[in-house]
């Protein structure tokens, strides 16, 4: 079942979105980014793997590879999602 993820802080017009897409394609996960109205951004990842999800999470929080992001997460909200992986960035 995919993953919903809702990614809170400083997260839009701060290139989130293609840095989530550039570590989802890192870790082998497809899925998709999108910015939303209230401000967050929302990451749609497509795997039963909740090794992987985990590992992207801490990716995501700690940029190890520091990639540019010109922002920060301070909040990784999940929960299951049932609907199809779509979204601004697709990866």
């Amino acid at each position: 079942m995919p993953i919903e993820l809702i990614l809170s802080g400083k997260v839009q017009g701060v290139a989130c979105r293609h840095y989530c897409s550039r570590y989802g394609r890192m870790v082998g996960l497809r899925g998709s980014a999108s910015n939303m109205y209230n401000g967050t951004v929302r990451v749609l990842l497509d795997t039963d793997d909740e090794e992987s999800a985990r590992a992207y999470m801490r990716a995501l929080l700690e940029n190890p590879r520091q990639m540019a992001f010109y922002g920060f997460i301070e909040r990784i909200d999940v929960r299951p999602c049932d609907g199809p992986i779509t979204g601004d960035y697709v990866f």
